[in-house]
């Protein structure tokens, strides 16, 4: 609901809910300001035009005592002068080519991180990897002992994780 959308004046086309869970409304015409509606039901639009034939037979309709219309009434024909969907488009639109610009200059005032730059030893897989550490790792292997010599551990022959006797 927008604040530049009120019930004020003669002619404002609203909806009012039957309330919750019923899934009914109902659809009304003021023939004044009702400004103690406002932000409570919504605002579809406004009679306009100078004649006010419609909105004066409407008017001069007895209600019983449960405020319903004695008589049937029909709206037929309307025309609608200004298209909502558009105007609401048009300001979604603004609005976000606002947000966009907004981030882009906060995007353009962060510094950017600086790339060191790698040095390539090779090419393909491990590329990055300096081969004068890949000497020193090899040397570090082979110079700790190997366990491979001790006693050898018999697995357990009741686990299942080692298929390699089958």
């Amino acid at each position: 609901m927008r604040p530049q959308y009120s019930h004020s004046g003669r002619g404002v086309l609203a909806m009012a809910n039957s309330g919750p869970d019923s899934n009914k409304s109902q659809f009304y015409i003021t023939y004044r300001s009702c400004k103690h509606l406002d932000g409570k039901h919504t605002i579809f639009g406004k009679r306009s035009g100078g004649r006010w034939t419609l909105l004066n037979a409407l008017e001069r309709i007895g209600t019983d005592n449960k405020d319903v219309p004695v008589e049937e009434m029909k709206i037929e024909k309307v025309a609608v002068f200004v298209n909502p969907f558009q105007e609401a488009q048009d300001e979604l639109k603004a609005e976000r080519e606002a947000e966009l610009a907004k981030a882009s200059e906060e995007l353009k005032k962060m510094p950017k991180p600086a790339e060191k730059e790698r040095k390539v030893f090779s090419s393909g897989v491990g590329k990055y990897i300096n081969p004068a550490v890949k000497k020193e790792a090899r040397k570090a292997a082979e110079d700790q002992p190997s366990g491979s010599a001790s006693k050898k551990v018999k697995p357990n022959s009741y686990a299942l994780s080692d298929f390699s006797a089958w």
